[in-house]
Order: structure tokens, then C-alpha cells, then sequence
């Protein structure tokens, strides 16, 4: 099965709990308001409806009132000429009424007495007997009047025989269109919404006095006002919120999106090896707690595994110098101790034997011999025994006073030599100095040793000693092959030896400048070393004059 991204998760939560859930709120909202409208619409129809009628009975039975009232008064009237000049005055001053006249009983079946075009005629009794009545006329378009005025529906009047009195805002094709959609029930008394269109209701009202009906038409200018207005505003705002919610979520899922590349960045780079990479989110209000946290805790991580990887890689330098070390070491003392030992086990052995006769001369030769290379020996574990303690800055002196001139003397008398030749110039005001005695005689000792092992054959060993500019000063020269500049700084490195004729015969460990350089260092002796002419090795005794 496909994983997905979490954009691709995203979209898909999105549009199940958002969109799809927001299609369907919009459309029951929609729904429910278009019927709340709706049911609104027929309502204001059917007051509308009632309004208007009752309105038109409210002024039909007032003119009736004020007929029966002028009918009342009108046997009052002393002659004919008074009654015609009452009627005249009654028309000019009310203006309610026109056509005022006396009709017998018997011609007012002759009279249409609801409407005569744009006139409606009312009578009244004006005898006892009934046998005249006064009748008159009054405007049907005055009834518009009476109409609201803000109304944007259409209104319309008819008669019983379904003619058109009164039309408001109308044309003759609306009026043909609610006549076909007309059925009229005369037992109903309340106003009455019809119609097929639910959007634009419509309402009639049955008039008792007169006898006409009264529609009201819902416009469809009044259903985009009200219906499609709610609707439209109902979809825009569900669109707005839609619109913001994928924003934010755009937003949110643009900042995690980001964030979490960094993570996979971060790993990868650690997957391969890369232990310096940081994760550096893009923070801000949309950036999740949990992946702060989960950042800050792999820097954290990778901080650690790059410490350890350094130290675990320096460990492994460190092993293989060792092992380097050791190998070298190997190969020098397994070779340079046994010179050593052979000479003194077939030395001793031949002054042990009983079968021949040893003189004194040739027993003190070979005590000699045994002697010299059993002090080899002793100077050959000095040099092992102190480097792990050059290494591990553990060395450790017994700061003395020191005469340079008595520790020069002892250490020619242990390297006595008669193949030798040593000159010396030494000082004879030499400063003393604090120094350790013993690491001091070391240093000359290996210096020395090394000057004879690598001089030209019958050349001298030259050793001075003075005071140069109140600093006590040791230099040690000899006569040796020319060496290379660059070989001048390799040359206080472990197991380094110069190739040459010299070094393929001499014997030698390789670790005497490495003592030498490390125990000078340490007892803050500066050396150096020139090897222009001569091979000289310098030694000022700076921080330790007395």
C-alpha cells in the first residue's frame, strides 16, 4: 500500500471534514432559509392581501355611511330647486360622490350597481316604504390610494366575473399569468396563498362588500431581494469561511511541510555521516510545539554523536599511532636491545669458561665491553620508560640547583670512548641553573650519544659551554653528512632517522631527538637545532637561571 505525504494527507482530511461537510451545512442553511423566506413572503402576502381588502370594504361601507346619511336628511329639503342645488353642493364640497340621483325601486334592477367601468354606484332608502332611493357614484381608481405606496408587489382587483378593476405595478401579461394560476373558493374568508412558483407566492383575499377579490403577486425583483439575496450572502460567507480555513491550513501545512524536510534532511545527513547538520525550522505561530522540541532534541543528539564521533576518531588516531608506536618500538629494541645482549652474554660467558685461561688484560676488556653495553642497555629503557610520561604530560621533575660544568664532566665520563674524540670549551663562570639533574643529564647524554652515531669517522664531537648575554647557553656539534632542510624539523619526530650511508649502520632506537625535544619542552629549555655547516643542537637555559 501507497504511504501518502503529509500534504497529500492534508488535502484528503481537508476535503472530507471540511469541504464536503461545508457543501452540506451551505445547502441545509441555504435550505432552511430559502423556506424561512419563503414562509416570510407568503405571510407578508396574505397581510398584504387582507390589508388592501379590508381597506377597500373600510372605504366602500364609509361612502355608504355618508350616502345613508345624505339619504336621511333629503325628505328636509323644501323643493326641487333646494335638492338639485344640495346635490351640487354635496359633490363640490366631499368630493366622495358624483351622479347623485333619485331612482325608483323598480329601475334599480336596470343599474350595475357594483361598477360602471371606472365608477361603482351606491344607493340609499330615502322613505320609509322604500320606493326611492337616492343613488351616486364614486371613483374605483381612488382605491389605489389606499394602496402602500413602498410596495414593490403587484396588486391587483377584480370583480366577481374575474375582470381586471385595479392593477398596481403591473402589465396585462402579469395580469393573464396570476388569472390562469387563479382558482377562487368562495367559502374561504381568510387570505389564501396560490400559485405553482413557492418562490413568488402569491395571495387573494374574497371581498364581501363589494363583492371583488383582491391578489397580491411576489415579484420576482422582490424574491432576488429577499430569497437569492439570503442565499447569496449565505453561500459568500460559507465561501469566505472556506477560503480562510484553507489559508490557514495552507499556511500551516506550508510551515510543516517546510519543517519536516528539515527533519528528513537532518537525518539523512546523519544517516550519512555528516554529523555538523543542524535542523533549523521556520518558526512561527504555525510551527507545532512537538516539532520545536523534536528539533532542539536532535541538534541535541547530533551535538553528541559529533562529539563522540571526534573523540572516537581522534581515539582511533591516537591507536593508530599506538599500534604505529608499538610497531616501531618492536622492530627497534627487538633489534637493538639483543646487539646489546649478545655482546654481553658472549662476554660473560667467555670469562666463565674454566677450559681456557683468561688473562687481566683481556678480563678487564671484556668487563669493559660488558659494562658499556649493559649502560646501552640502562639508557635504552630510560628513553622507553619516559616517553609515556612525555605523552601523558605526567612527567614530574625535582627542580635542584644545578652545575652545568659537573653535569657536563659526569655525563663525558659515562660516554668515556677512546674511538671518541670530544672538545670541549667550557665556560668557567657557567651560571648554575634550577633544573632537574637527572632529566638534564638525559637530555646531554642522548645528544651526545646521538653526535657520535652519526659523526664522519676521526671527526671530533665539539661541546661548548658559556654564558651569552647572562643566559646559559650549551651547544653540541658535529660532523655529519649534509641533511636536507626539509628533514631539519623531522627530525625530533618518533623513529625518524636520516637515510643515508650513516643511518642504514648505525644502531639507534630513532627516539633520542624525540626525548630530548619533549623532556626540553617540558623543563622549558628552548632548543634548537642548525644544521647549515655542522649539526649543531643548541640549549639555553632561559627560565631557569639561578
Amino acid at each position: 500500500m501507497k504511504r501518502l505525504k503529509i500534504v497529500e494527507q492534508i488535502i484528503i482530511v481537508l476535503v472530507l471534514a471540511v469541504l464536503i461537510p461545508f457543501i452540506t451545512m451551505g445547502l441545509i442553511i441555504s435550505n432552511v432559509s430559502q423556506q424561512s423566506v419563503r414562509l416570510e413572503l407568503s405571510n407578508n402576502a396574505k397581510l398584504m392581501a387582507r390589508f388592501v381588502g379590508e381597506a377597500i370594504e373600510n372605504y366602500v361601507n364609509f361612502s355608504q355611511s355618508q350616502l345613508n346619511q345624505m339619504a336621511s336628511g333629503f325628505n328636509y329639503i323644501p323643493n326641487t330647486m333646494a335638492k338639485v342645488q344640495y346635490f351640487d353642493e354635496i359633490e363640490a364640497k366631499t368630493k366622495l360622490f358624483k351622479n347623485l340621483d333619485i331612482v325608483e325601486k323598480e329601475k334599480l334592477s336596470s343599474l350595475d350597481l357594483n361598477i360602471h367601468d371606472e365608477d361603482m354606484t351606491l344607493f340609499a332608502p330615502i322613505d320609509k316604504e322604500n320606493k326611492y332611493f337616492l343613488t351616486a357614484q364614486i371613483k374605483v381608481n381612488i382605491i389605489s390610494k389606499l394602496f402602500p405606496e413602498t410596495t414593490q408587489r403587484h396588486i391587483y382587483i377584480f370583480n366577481s366575473q374575474t375582470k381586471e378593476l385595479i392593477a398596481t405595478n403591473s402589465t396585462n401579461t402579469n395580469a393573464k399569468n396570476v388569472l390562469e394560476d387563479l382558482r377562487i373558493k368562495d367559502e374561504i374568508e381568510e387570505p389564501t396563498i396560490f400559485g405553482k412558483k413557492k418562490n413568488t407566492p402569491k395571495a387573494y383575499y374574497k371581498l364581501d362588500n363589494p363583492d371583488w377579490f383582491v391578489v397580491v403577486d411576489t415579484t420576482k425583483k422582490v424574491t432576488a431581494k429577499t430569497i437569492n439575496k439570503a442565499r447569496f450572502r449565505i453561500i459568500l460567507s460559507l465561501c469566505l469561511s472556506a477560503l480562510f480555513i484553507f489559508i490557514m491550513v495552507g499556511l500551516y501545512t506550508t510551515y510543516l511541510y517546510i519543517n519536516v524536510r528539515q527533519l528528513f534532511k537532518g537525518i539523512k545527513a546523519i544517516s550519512k555521516g555528516n554529523y555538523d547538520k543542524k535542523i533549523h525550522l521556520l518558526k512561527s505561530v504555525f510551527t507545532p510545539h512537538e516539532l520545536v522540541f523534536l528539533a532542539k532534541e536532535f541538534n541535541y543528539m547530533a551535538d553528541k554523536i559529533n562529539v563522540s564521533y571526534k573523540d572516537l576518531k581522534k581515539k582511533n588516531i591516537e591507536l593508530e599511532k599506538l599500534n604505529e608506536f608499538r610497531e616501531h618500538l618492536i622492530n627497534a629494541t627487538s633489534h637493538e636491545f639483543r646487539t646489546p645482549l649478545t655482546s654481553i652474554i658472549g662476554y660473560s660467558s667467555r670469562l666463565l669458561r674454566n677450559d681456557i685461561k683468561v688473562d687481566e688484560q683481556t678480563k678487564t676488556s671484556s668487563l669493559q665491553i660488558i659494562k658499556q653495553q649493559a649502560q646501552r642497555l640502562s639508557k635504552m629503557v630510560d628513553d622507553l620508560l619516559v616517553i609515556p610520561e612525555l605523552e601523558s604530560f605526567s612527567l614530574k621533575f625535582n627542580i635542584e640547583e644545578v652545575d652545568l660544568i659537573e653535569s657536563i664532566n659526569q655525563v663525558l665520563e659515562y660516554l668515556k670512548n677512546d674511538n671518541v674524540d670530544f672538545k670541549t670549551n667550557i665556560s668557567k663562570d657557567l651560571s648554575f641553573v634550577w633544573a632537574d639533574n637527572y632529566r638534564l643529564e638525559q637530555i646531554l647524554i642522548n645528544l651526545i650519544d646521538n653526535a657520535i652515531k652519526y659523526s664522519l669517522d676521526n671527526q671530533p664531537i665539539t661541546i661548548e659551554a658559556m654564558n651569552i648575554n647572562s643566559i646559559p647557553t650549551i651547544k653540541i656539534s658535529n660532523k655529519c653528512e649534509k641533511i636536507a632542510p626539509d628533514m631539519k624539523e623531522k627530525l625530533f619526530d618518533k623513529f625518524v632517522r636520516v637515510d643515508s650511508t650513516l643511518t642504514r649502520t648505525t644502531r639507534g632506537t630513532g627516539l633520542g631527538l624525540y626525548i630530548v625535544k619533549g623532556l626540553a619542552s617540558a623543563m622549558k629549555i628552548n632548543i634548537s637545532l642548525d644544521i647549515k655547516e655542522d649539526f649543531t643542537i643548541k640549549l639555553e637555559f632561559i627560565d631557569y637561571v639561578k
